[in-house]
Order: structure tokens, then C-alpha cells, then sequence
């Protein structure tokens, strides 16, 4: 959270088109993104929202098409269902005007399912799978500071709307060092920990794709898995779209064997979206079908010992692991 708040009064100070909307953004919202940006800037580029996404995601398009770098906090991006349609106009703007608008819109919310959320089904919905089908819209993620920091700032500086996700869970829990001025690329993936050659010789190492709060359940059971003399190349898909299938292929070409540990859906989410493009263009590199980890197509109960029939996390991951050495896959 203080990297994103961080990137953002950086922005706003940089380039004084840059403002800002937000619900209760003079008391820095349920995350603290982005506080002190009201008391700095003023009530104009600094605009405390009323509980209507619609209305004031609808404001931020306007300010896109007329010079402005708007930028929109959701809270809980679920909260962004009620804007759906504004959302996308954003992504269909520069096309659809034939080029006449740049819309350079950044939106930015909690999001994901973490295990043990606890936040009901209206707070665990998979919202960055919802708006995958949207043209025109670059959607990333970030479960570290670092990431928060540079891609926030690559965002906003980018001429088209982004959605920057965060981690729900994690937002004030995790901390961490960010390189003061750095942007990051928003088309990218992140190789966070690579498979041993050894592993990977002997035929014992597997690739494992995930995001957002996915990333710190596989660390947790990392040193398990590697245990029992098994190994993987760990990639946080910080952009789900563009999805980046050139590090993908990659780490395929040394595993042959991949698993998605996937905050969305098993119909329509992003698993589903990744393993269909695997399959088309990097079948040959595959010694077994992609294995997907995903949410049950039912609602998020309230209730852990409920959520844990529905919710995937690392014990998952390191059954599928093992299942691909067992050859059950």
C-alpha cells in the first residue's frame, strides 16, 4: 500500500495533469492508497467520491479525453462491477473514436482470494477475470512492493486504461524494498525462483504459473517441494493481459510441464485463458496437459472450513507436483 500511495504523489507531483479520485480518499481509504493526496493537492485534483463507481470512473473517462491523467482507487476492486460498462468504454475508446482520444486511465484496488480470506462471496469475486474480454485494457498485478511501485507508475504514465490489482490480504502485511524512480513494464512476467539444472535434467522440475496472493502460498511450500528432491520455475504473471508468453515458453522449454494456481474461476478465468494459449502454441513443449488449480464454480463461503473446498492454495500445488512425478497427469 505505501509503495502505490507512493508511486502516486510522486506522479501527481511530476505532472500536474495527474489527479485522483477515491472514496473516503481524505482519510486515505480502507488501504491507506492513496492518503495525503487530498492534503496536498487540494479537493480539485485530489476529489473525494461518493459510494457511486460508476459515477466517478465516469468523471476519470471524461478527464482521459481532455488532457488529463486520471486515477481511480477502487477499494475493493469488486467494487467495480458497478462501473463495468464505464470500464468498457476505456478499454473501447481509442478505437472506437478512430484514434482522436488517448485514454490514459489507471485504476487500482485490492482484489483476489486469498486462503482463509474470510471476506464473503461479494468481496471474493475474481474481477480481473471478468474484465479480461475487454479490449484495449492492459490488466496487471503486483504481490511485493517493488512490483506495486514500478508498475503503478508505468501505468500511469501509459497512454491507455490500466487495472493494477493488489493482493486483498496482503496490503499492509507484506514489506519490502522498491527502487526510488524506477518504472516497471506492465507487459511482463517475473521469473521468482528458477528450477536447479539438476532438477531439471533428471525430468523432476515443473513450471508453476500464478498472481497475487498464489505467489506467497507456492513460496511457503517451495522448500517441501524441493524436499523430496523435486524443483520448479515459480512465475508471478504480473500481466495477465498482455500475458507474456515469451518467458512462459521459456521455462516450458526447460520443465515440459506446468501448473496454474489460479485466484479465478475453472469457466472463464484466467487459468482457463492461459492454458488454452499453452496448448496452442507451445503443445510440442508439453510431456503432459496443463494442470489447472482453480476456484470452484460456486460462491466464496464466509466460513474457512466451507472456503476450503472452493479456494486453491500451496498444498494444492504441491500435489499437482507431485502428481506430474507420478505420472497421474
Amino acid at each position: 500500500a505505501d509503495a502505490v500511495t507512493l508511486a502516486v504523489l510522486e506522479e501527481m507531483l511530476r505532472d500536474p495533469t495527474t489527479v485522483c479520485h477515491a472514496e473516503d480518499l481524505q482519510a486515505g481509504s480502507s488501504y491507506n492508497i492513496p492518503k495525503l493526496t487530498q492534503q496536498t493537492f487540494g479537493t480539485l485534483r485530489g476529489a473525494d467520491e461518493i459510494i457511486d463507481e460508476g459515477h466517478f470512473l465516469g468523471k476519470a473517462l471524461g478527464e482521459g479525453m481532455n488532457g488529463y491523467r486520471p486515477i481511480v482507487e477502487m477499494m475493493n476492486t469488486n467494487f467495480a462491477i458497478y462501473a463495468m460498462a464505464e470500464i468498457s468504454s476505456a478499454g473501447n475508446t481509442y478505437a472506437t473514436t478512430g484514434g482522436q482520444f488517448q485514454m490514459p486511465l489507471t485504476i487500482v484496488g485490492a482484489g483476489g482470494t486469498a486462503p482463509n480470506q474470510a471476506l464473503g462471496a461479494e468481496h471474493s469475486q475474481p474481477f480481473h477475470a471478468y474484465i479480461m474480454g475487454i479490449p484495449g485494457l492492459k490488466i496487471g498485478t503486483a504481490a511485493s512492493p517493488d512490483a506495486a511501485y514500478g508498475m503503478m507508475k508505468s501505468m500511469i504514465r501509459d497512454n491507455g486504461p490500466c487495472f493494477l490489482f493488489l493482493p486483498v490480504k496482503m496490503m499492509k502485511e507484506v514489506k519490502g524494498y522498491a527502487e526510488v524512480g524506477r518504472c516497471m513494464p506492465i507487459n511482463k512476467c517475473k521469473l521468482v525462483h528458477k528450477a536447479s539444472d539438476a532438477a531439471v535434467a533428471a525430468g523432476k522440475a515443473v513450471t508453476v504459473l500464478t498472481y497475487l496472493h498464489g505467489l506467497k502460498e507456492v513460496q511457503s511450500v517451495l522448500a517441501e517441494i524441493q524436499a523430496e528432491g523435486l524443483d520448479i520455475d515459480l512465475i508471478e504473471m504480473r500481466s495477465l493481459k498482455p500475458l507474456d508468453m515469451e518467458t512462459i515458453r521459456t521455462s516450458l522449454a526447460r520443465t515440459h510441464k506446468v501448473t496454474i494456481l489460479d485466484e479465478s474461476t475453472n469457466s472463464g478465468g484466467v487459468g482457463a485463458t492461459v492454458s488454452a494459449l499453452i496448448h496452442e502454441q507451445c503443445f510440442d513443449l508439453l510431456d503432459a496437459p496443463v494442470r489447472r488449480l482453480a476456484m470452484d464454480d460456486a460462491p466464496v463461503p464466509y466460513a474457512s472450513s466451507m472456503e476450503l473446498a472452493v479456494v486453491k492454495r500451496g498444498t494444492d500445488v504441491v500435489q499437482a507436483v507431485f502428481d506430474f512425478m507420478l505420472k497421474k497427469i
